[in-house]
C-alpha cells in the first residue's frame, strides 16, 4: 500500500472532518432547527387565535350589555309599539287623534307616510290635517313634541282657511294645518 504525502493526508483529514460535521449537522441540527421553526410558527398561529378568542369574549360581554340596553330601550315608552309598520302607524294615528281631541281639534284626515331609515332608527310617519286657530295649533305642536313616545314633527304646512279670513270675522284666525309626524323605533340588526 502506498502512503500518501503529508499535505494530501492533511487535506483528506480535513475533508473527512468536514464530512463528519456536515453529517452530524444534517442528522441533528437541521431537523432540530426545522422543528423549532415549525413550533415557532404554531405558537404564532396559536397566539393569533388566542387573541381572536379574547376579542370575541370581550365582544360577548359587550353584546350582552348592548342587547340589554336595546331591550330596555325598546320596552321603554320612548319608541312606538307594534309588530309591523302598519300597526305602528295606526297606533300613531290613534295617538294623534287623542292628542287633537284633548286640544279641542278635530282631525279632518290622516294617512300613513312611507317608513324611513335614519342612523340606527326606523321612522314611521303619519300625515294629519285639521283646522284650528293659532292657540290650538301651538298647543297641538307642544303636545306632540313633549309626550312619549317621542314624536317628531318633520313638516308643517299652515295657511288661512279662507282668503277672506282677514276680513270675515267668522273665519278670522282659522288655519288649515297639515303636519307630518314621525315616531321612532330601533332598527333591527341582522
Amino acid at each position: 500500500m502506498q502512503t500518501l504525502s503529508r499535505p494530501v493526508r492533511q487535506f483528506v483529514a480535513v475533508g473527512l472532518l468536514l464530512a463528519a460535521i456536515v453529517l452530524v449537522a444534517s442528522l441533528t441540527i437541521l431537523p432540530v432547527s426545522a422543528r423549532i421553526s415549525d413550533l415557532r410558527e404554531q405558537i404564532e398561529n396559536q397566539r393569533l387565535l388566542l387573541g381572536r378568542f379574547a376579542a370575541m369574549a370581550a365582544l360577548q360581554d359587550k353584546l350582552a350589555e348592548m342587547q340589554n340596553a336595546g331591550r330596555a330601550a325598546s320596552e321603554s315608552e320612548a319608541y312606538l309599539r307594534g309588530e309591523s309598520d302598519a300597526i305602528r302607524a295606526a297606533s300613531l294615528q290613534t295617538f294623534l287623534s287623542e292628542l287633537a281631541g284633548a286640544n279641542g281639534v278635530r282631525l279632518s284626515s290622516t294617512r300613513q307616510l312611507p317608513s324611513r331609515e335614519r342612523d340606527d332608527l326606523r321612522l314611521v310617519g303619519t300625515r294629519v290635517q285639521f283646522t284650528s286657530d293659532m292657540e290650538q295649533l301651538r298647543e297641538m305642536l307642544y303636545s306632540i313634541e313633549s309626550t312619549r313616545p317621542f314624536l317628531f314633527v318633520e313638516a308643517v304646512q299652515v295657511r288661512p282657511v279662507s282668503a277672506l279670513a282677514q276680513r270675515d270675522p267668522e273665519y278670522g284666525g282659522l288655519l288649515d294645518v297639515r303636519l307630518d309626524v314621525f315616531g321612532a323605533l330601533p332598527r333591527k340588526r341582522g
